[in-house]
């Protein structure tokens, strides 16, 4: 192989004065070869898509993806891992889901005069289910609940 020489901006294979000289050999990671192989996630112009070992556009078809995958797999499971390896890049490009925020409605609070009208309805109510007639512990219930509507009754001054 020639020698290459960096003379300012410009490279040559002629020395020049103040050039330097540069190694301009290929680099060469693993002299048994590559290791992995690049993949083609290709979709046909009727809207299938599949993974091939040759460039989408020599047939015609849209590029969508490529992945690398160790070239000592079987086809199928360089192809499920492909997949998978779409499937995390699609998800770690999603943006983050930010907990939906709800406007907080507040309660109206019933009016003095409407709520005092229903302890009236719930007193009326716990009566004639006294005067129905009942067992004995029900009849201590319903004493309990009117006497807590009654107490209510008191302290919004109804």
């Amino acid at each position: 192989m020639d020698q290459v020489y960096r003379c300012g901006n410009t490279y040559t294979d002629d020395p020049c004065k103040g050039g330097k000289e540069i190694d301009a050999s290929p680099a060469v990671s693993d002299l048994q070869g590559p290791k992995t192989k690049l993949i083609y996630f290709c979709s046909s112009k009727q809207g299938k898509q599949f993974w091939t070992v040759e460039p989408c556009h020599t047939r015609g078809w849209t590029l969508d993806r490529t992945e690398r995958v160790p070239i000592n797999m079987d086809w199928d499971d360089q192809v499920s891992l492909a997949d998978r390896q779409r499937r995390q890049a699609e998800h770690a490009a999603l943006p983050p889901v930010a907990p939906v925020q709800y406007p907080r409605q507040e309660q109206q609070q019933p009016s003095r005069k409407a709520e005092c009208a229903a302890l009236d309805d719930r007193v009326r109510q716990l009566d004639s289910m006294g005067r129905a007639g009942s067992l004995h512990y029900d009849l201590d219930w319903i004493r309990r609940e009117r006497k807590s509507a009654r107490d209510i009754q008191f302290r919004l001054r109804c």
